[in-house]
């Protein structure tokens, strides 16, 4: 157990003033940085390029993935409601997962099976 002199009062922090903004380079501020580029020999941006490639991947060439990502980002994620009810724990939900697929049939909290 640290000794209480060394550790930090109640509402006192190490670094009051964070990490500053710009510290570090990360993968996105990368891509987004090289994206508003323009390849030599091009007159469109990558992002540009990016966007024309996906589209005649989608479209063209009729690629179910690149469509639903496509449709994702314009629509968004359909929403899921997800209702439970009793002490249901994470093993009981996984099972009935399991089981939906196989006999459609649902474990109530307490064991007991549903049609």
């Amino acid at each position: 157990m640290p000794r209480e002199d060394t550790q930090f009062k109640k509402g006192e922090v190490a670094n009051p003033n964070g990490r500053p903004k710009g510290s570090g380079l990360n993968l996105t501020s990368l891509l987004k940085s090289k994206l508003k580029e323009i390849p030599e020999g091009k007159k469109e941006t990558y992002s540009e390029l990016f966007i024309k490639t996906l589209l005649h991947k989608a479209l063209v060439k009729k690629d179910l993935q690149s469509l639903k990502l496509i449709m994702n980002y314009v629509d968004g994620l359909p929403k899921q409601n997800i209702t439970v009810d009793g002490a249901l724990t994470v093993s009981t939900l996984l099972n009935n997962l399991k089981e939906d697929g196989e006999t459609n049939t649902r474990t109530k909290g307490d064991g007991e099976k549903t049609t």
